[in-house]
């Protein structure tokens, strides 16, 4: 039994005498969190701030500011063991040796993501992190998205009618129930939280209806517009854009489709309701429309960023399937 214990602690140990790493199957830490590996001088200072800016910026589409990731610091020294198995960290060093960023993938543990930026002074450092803060972000977004898809794989929702009718896979929960099951063409998936409620809408429109060009927010909120007043059932008023906050709209992709990727605001005219929505209208060339999918949350008196973030990795799941 002794001879085991040694083993075991062997196993788990993450560098050897050499340093070598050794790599833990299994990474850990709670989505959108980051441990930040750099002393507290330059935490406290400069560098410290602009890392604030970049990773912590508010969420954008929240009425209240939520930071995008969760920062965690720890001084270098305390960078060891298995502390070192987070599934997303970033190392700041201060040497003369070349500055740059360097992205590791999985050093220490499966999955794991993790970003070193040097510099010979704060000031360089402070630079490297602007030149590359949407390359981080980005980077960073990714692995907890397909972290996120990979846990939603253990329970979900059977899609087979939304695969049978828009010919796409998509990964949603089984926490979701079909809340419009006679509508062939507009499919409404609904989860009750704790605070309130959170919903998906799929349907389409035929490629004019979005037209590639200045007006694209104006044809996007027409369509929501639209299609929610429509079909979303409220007790009075109608589901609609909220007017009072000019959504953001960019360019994107979904599992390589063109999309136009569009966060905002929602609100039920006549009534004090209102919340984030995701929206991505993807182009679907075979089809030559727009396959539009959305994610909305009506949680007033709740912390909104994780419940949008579950939301973005259902769309962002979405994958066309060849036709039967």
């Amino acid at each position: 039994m002794r001879s085991l214990l040694y083993i075991f602690i062997a196993a788990i140990t993450l560098t050897s005498c050499k340093d070598t790493p050794i790599i833990i199957k299994d990474s850990a830490g709670r989505m959108n969190d980051i441990l930040l590996v750099i002393d507290n001088d330059l935490w406290e200072g400069e560098v410290g701030d602009t890392l604030r800016n970049v990773l912590a910026a508010p969420v954008d589409g929240l009425v209240r500011e939520e930071p995008q990731f969760t920062l965690n610091q720890i001084k270098p020294e305390s960078f060891k063991g298995l502390i070192m198995k987070n599934r997303n960290y970033l190392k700041v060093e201060l040497s003369n040796k070349k500055a740059g960023v360097n992205m590791t993938n999985s050093l220490y543990a499966n999955p794991q993501t993790g970003v070193v930026i040097r510099g010979a002074t704060s000031a360089g450092i402070v630079e490297q992190i602007m030149g590359n803060a949407a390359r981080i972000k980005e980077l960073y977004n990714q692995t907890e998205v397909a972290e996120k898809q990979r846990l939603m794989r253990n329970s979900r929702l059977n899609t087979s009618v939304i695969k049978e009718r828009f010919n796409i896979e998509i990964t949603v929960p089984r926490t979701y129930r079909y809340a419009a099951p006679d509508d062939n063409d507009f499919f409404w998936l609904r989860r009750g939280i704790k605070e309130g409620t959170m919903d998906i809408m799929i349907y389409e429109v035929p490629r004019n209806a979005i037209p590639q060009d200045s007006n694209v927010v104006a044809s996007i909120t027409k369509v929501r517009d639209s299609v929610g007043s429509r079909k979303v059932t409220v007790d009075k008023g109608a589901f609609v854009t909220e007017r009072a906050y000019s959504p953001y709209v960019n360019e994107s992709n979904v599992n390589g489709k063109f999309a136009y990727e569009t966060k905002g605001l929602w609100e039920v005219t006549e009534q004090f309701m209102s919340g984030p929505f995701l929206n991505y209208a993807i182009y679907n060339e075979k089809k030559d429309n727009w396959l539009i999918i959305e994610g909305y949350i009506f949680a007033p008196s709740a912390k909104q960023r994780n419940y949008l973030f579950e939301l973005e990795a259902i769309l962002k799941s979405v994958n066309f399937v060849e036709e039967k």
